[in-house]
């Protein structure tokens, strides 16, 4: 698919922060010199407090200055022992951190800012931190964090009735959706703020919500449709003065006439929206601004042009840890290269895109991994520090008594006394070094076994993550609607707890699976056989029989290790649901097939097919791929439209 669909978690967000500017920046110059006048008479936690709100205003002035105030009332909020007050300075310095892009510091200071507030005080506290927590865990690529948030939000701000913040959370939550391929629940949202915005006449998030609406239509691949939504932002942002915004705009030009193959258009439009980005200091905007720029010249030819905007986009994912632009970017340098016909750094980037996507399911486990092979490096090279110390011993004992015995060569008893002496010293050095290398054989095996089962915590906890993870994101969106529309009558009730206990029903069955997994330590061909006919049947039955799985076998013997076994019916049943959602077949086909010592797997349907030329990089497709290259399994897909898709599975 083409390069408009890279994820850009940080729009909504962007967009928000400048709608403030455009609307309060004046008026936000006479509340702080109006504070700063107060200043003289204030004393104590007044005074303090007149210090966070000069802070607070300051944010869409001048930053230096927005820095130094909140830390001064900070500061005077721990020396008062006052909660509240830091809980509100060290949300202020969340949002500072957040607007430079310190992701990491913008969460730990939020997280502190949640632990600290008083509700019964403060009660609006604690949904402007969940607000601006939902925008951190957005940029960081947290998608169930960020709508956890987001919905916690909304609910503060329909309670209070504030018609600004509502809008601006159905942005959020609108942009948030999207990432998550929940498209109908995107825009509804847009809908929503849509609706708002009209309401209390606020141009500038009109003119966010037509951006936001070319966005969805260029994921959608919809370009003349998103081309017309983009051209409208633009129209608005600059009949409001809003020049440096427009950057947005043109990100969304540049990305919709490079999908319709106007490159030249396409690269004039992305220029502009560079230049833009790079004098608001929107460093994440910038990366991605270069690196479909890089796409675009890489089509147009211009290779080393392209190479060398590419490495600017890499080289600044990688300074500000951005798996997700690390991954895109080197993808896109993978191609450029290929291109090229320089085939070493193409499959170099290829590998770091590789590296990347695997380090986005990263967990906590894996980081006490690595962690124990940094202890483990560390004890290697305090021995082999021990080892050198001890030859420096040996030598000096060897110069030391070659000395003695020219210097006493007549005193024989003398000698022998050093010799002994000498040797005795030698032998415990020896024995101490013996016991040293055993103790580092025994860290060793036991750094091994350790990593083997982290190894396989991981596998679970990845597993989880993929499939009963976003299963759960699905039943909270669900749930949520579903108290929205409370009032919406019986009909409308029952279709949502249809949804959610079909959803559930597919949590459990996931759960099952993951579980049936971890208790084995093979799986024997049977077993998979058995849990596809049990998946056919499931089908069957919420089909209403309108679609038939049918499986052919043959008796079998065959066993492989968990890990493959359990990849391998992964596959099977992602096929098997993407034929069912997408390919609108009557009957698909699984068929099993033990070969010598290889197994066949074919998943065939008779549907509409479709052309692998514009769909073979889906997402669903990149994961299955990416489980059978890690699982060893040779992995084959062909269609065609009209003539139905066929998946070809071999494994040893």
């Amino acid at each position: 698919m083409p390069l408009a669909k890279h994820i850009r978690l940080f729009l909504a967000l962007a967009l928000s922060f400048w709608s403030v500017v455009a609307v309060a920046q004046n008026q936000q110059q006479i509340e702080i010199d109006a504070y700063k006048d107060s200043l003289s008479i204030k004393t104590g936690l007044e005074k303090a407090k007149a210090y966070g709100e000069i802070g607070y205003r300051y944010r869409f002035v001048n930053t230096d200055s927005a820095w130094h105030y909140t830390r001064m009332a900070n500061d005077m909020a721990i020396e008062y022992k006052d909660v509240n007050l830091q809980s509100r300075a060290l949300m202020n310095i969340g949002i500072l951190h957040l607007e430079a892009g310190s992701l990491v510091e913008a969460e730990v200071s939020l997280k502190s800012a949640l632990a600290l507030v008083d509700t019964d005080k403060w009660p609006r506290m604690e949904t402007y931190i969940s607000h601006n927590l939902g925008a951190v865990y957005e940029k960081t690529g947290a998608m169930d964090s960020a709508i956890h948030y987001s919905l916690k939000a909304l609910s503060g701000y329909e309670d209070a009735e504030d018609t600004l913040n509502i809008g601006a959370m159905h942005l959020n939550l609108a942009n948030q959706y999207r990432v998550i391929k929940e498209y109908d629940l995107s825009v509804a949202a847009n809908q929503k703020a849509r609706q708002m915005y009209e309401r209390v006449g606020n141009g500038f998030y009109l003119a966010a919500i037509e951006n936001n609406l070319a966005l969805l239509n260029n994921e959608f691949e919809r370009y003349e449709e998103a081309l017309v939504y983009a051209k409208k932002s633009l129209e608005m942002f600059n009949e409001i003065g809003q020049r440096l915004v427009t950057g947005y705009s043109y990100t969304n030009i540049g990305v919709a006439q490079k999908g319709l193959g106007n490159l030249d258009e396409a690269e004039a439009a992305l220029k502009k929206g560079l230049a833009l980005q790079q004098e608001r200091g929107d460093k994440y905007e910038v990366i991605f601004l270069k690196m479909h720029l890089a796409d675009v010249l890489n089509r147009r030819g211009n290779y080393a042009e392209a190479a060398s905007l590419g490495i600017e986009a890499y080289q600044g994912a990688v300074n500000d840890d951005l798996l997700t632009f690390q991954q895109k970017t080197a993808l896109t340098l993978s191609k450029i290269y290929e291109n090229q016909r320089n085939y070493k750094d193409a499959l170099t980037y290829m590998q770091r895109s590789t590296a990347a996507q695997d380090s986005l399911f990263m967990t906590e486990k894996a980081k006490e991994v690595l962690k124990l092979k940094e202890q483990y490096e560390t004890e290697q090279k305090e021995n082999e520090i021990l080892r050198q110390r001890n030859e420096l011993i040996e030598s000096e004992l060897t110069l030391k008594r070659r000395n003695n015995l020219l210097i006493a060569g007549g005193g024989l008893v003398l000698v022998l006394l050093v010799v002994g002496i000498s040797l005795i010293r030698v032998q415990r050095l020896k024995s101490e070094r013996i016991k040293n290398e055993a103790a580092l054989e025994r860290a060793i095996t036991e750094a091994k076994a350790q990593e083997n089962l982290k190894e396989q915590r991981i596998r679970i906890a990845r597993d989880l993550h993929d499939n009963i993870g976003s299963q759960l994101t699905y039943i909270t969106s669900i749930t949520d609607t579903t108290r929205k529309g409370i009032d919406k009558g019986e009909v409308f009730l029952a279709e949502k707890l249809m949804q959610m206990k079909q959803f559930t029903l597919v949590t459990i069955s996931e759960l099952r699976d993951t579980i049936w997994a971890m208790n084995k330590d093979e799986i024997s061909l049977e077993d998979i056989q058995e849990r596809t006919q049990q998946l056919a049947a499931t089908i069957h039955d919420a089909t209403d029989d309108n679609i038939r799985v049918r499986t052919e076998s043959e008796p079998s013997d065959k066993v492989l290790n968990a890990f493959v076994g359990m990849n391998l019916f992964r596959i099977i049943q992602e096929c098997i649901n993407n034929a069912v959602k997408h390919s609108e077949t009557k009957e698909v086909l699984v068929s099993f097939k033990d070969i010598g010592n290889k197994i066949e797997i074919m998943v065939q349907d008779f549907g509409k097919g479709f052309d692998t030329s514009l769909q073979g990089s889906g997402n669903g497709l990149y994961i299955m791929k990416n489980r059978a290259e890690k699982a060893g399994i040779d992995f084959n897909l062909t269609s065609a439209v009209g003539e139905g898709t066929k998946v070809e599975l071999r494994v040893g």
